[in-house]
């Protein structure tokens, strides 16, 4: 079976280049108002009730319920001299006008305090706060032109950032960018966190918030009941107007955060790959009884019918029961100060999917 590399993968479907070798589900009038219904029925999980999304599929975890913590006030203390991930030597000595290039970084430079500095941010990052925030990438390709345009006085990404001519366009232009590490797991948040807080010159706050972000998840992580049985759960990565159908393996991102919750990664426990083309054969010998599925992918299917229509899921116990779990895209693989909050409703979620068949 062909395995695709995360970073590879994440590209392509950005450019929609990339195809497999499975029929898509069409879409026509009546799948869009099937979709719409669909959608707009689902129930957000809450943290204090497990009751409200019994009786709906699929279960909604959705990124307008969960509040970023304020830690940092703000203030820099510079200059600050750091290694981007890239092995490249930066000198930050103005943080006034940031450009994010990252969702997950972009919580963190909020959660120090730095949300009024953000003057410019890329497509993925689709935080309520910076609605207004313009835009300066097509995915995580930016635009030079764009970014110069706002003047920043520091750029804040991660390696998937690129294209690298732009980078080095901008840093050729003087403009301090700093790549931080992706992060696909737990132990990797803290050196993020680290990092971002050394960037803004707030090396105290950020040792709170990355004291905050452990407490969080050490807490979620401890409140899993261990008397449940562990869920088969596999994550598929759709993006049906693109025709891209991947089975979510090691190291996928979402791998971490279904251990995490209690639940049994299906790709991990078959020895695949981040991201392997999705076939019958392979979900039918995943067994999975439950399903996870971001939010703008489950929309590109034509909602939870047509990814249950897909071949091979039919056949699974997942949708005999129509147990999915929906996440908006970028919570899922956050993987910062909301993280151990997320822990906690994906285990809810297993929980009652579990427990309602």
């Amino acid at each position: 079976m062909a395995m695709v590399t995360r970073n590879a993968t994440l590209a392509l479907v950005a450019s929609s280049l990339f195809i497999v070798p499975i029929s898509a589900c069409t879409t026509n009038s009546a799948t869009t108002e099937t979709t719409s219904q669909s959608v707009s029925s689902t129930t957000a999980l809450s943290t204090e009730s497990s009751t409200a999304f019994e009786l709906t599929r699929p279960v909604l975890i959705s990124a307008e319920d969960f509040d970023l913590p304020i830690i940092g006030d703000g203030k820099s203390t510079l200059p600050a001299k750091v290694t981007s991930a890239d092995n490249i030597e930066v000198t930050i000595t103005d943080s006034s006008r940031i450009i994010v290039l990252n969702e997950a970084i972009a919580e963190i430079v909020i959660s120090l305090g730095f949300a009024d500095n953000i003057i410019g941010r890329d497509a993925t990052t689709t935080l309520a706060a910076l609605e207004s925030i313009p835009k300066v990438s097509s995915g995580h390709d930016i635009s030079a032109e764009s970014v110069l345009e706002l003047r920043p006085t520091l750029v804040i990404g991660d390696t998937r950032s690129g294209p690298p001519e732009a980078i080095q366009q901008l840093r050729g232009a003087g403009v301090p960018i700093v790549l931080a590490p992706e992060v696909w797991q737990l132990s990797d948040i803290a050196p993020r966190i680290k990092l971002i807080a050394d960037v803004l010159g707030a090396a105290t706050f950020g040792k709170k918030l990355l004291d905050t972000t452990q407490i969080d998840i050490n807490d979620a992580l401890n409140t899993l009941d261990s008397a449940t049985a562990s869920p088969r759960v596999a994550f598929i990565y759709v993006r049906g107007t693109a025709s891209v159908f991947l089975l979510g393996g090691k190291e996928s991102g979402a791998d971490e955060m279904i251990r995490s919750a209690g639940g049994i990664d299906v790709g991990t426990d078959l020895n695949l790959a981040a991201f392997t083309p999705l076939t019958s054969e392979a979900i039918v010998n995943a067994n999975p009884g439950i399903i996870v599925v971001t939010t703008r992918g489950l929309a590109s299917v034509g909602g939870i019918d047509g990814l249950l229509e897909l071949p091979g899921i039919a056949q699974t116990p997942a949708a005999k029961s129509r147990s999915v779990v929906s996440i908006d895209d970028d919570l899922l693989f956050s993987f910062g100060p909301r993280t151990g909050e997320l822990i906690i409703r994906l285990a809810q979620a297993f929980k009652i999917l579990t427990t309602e068949k």
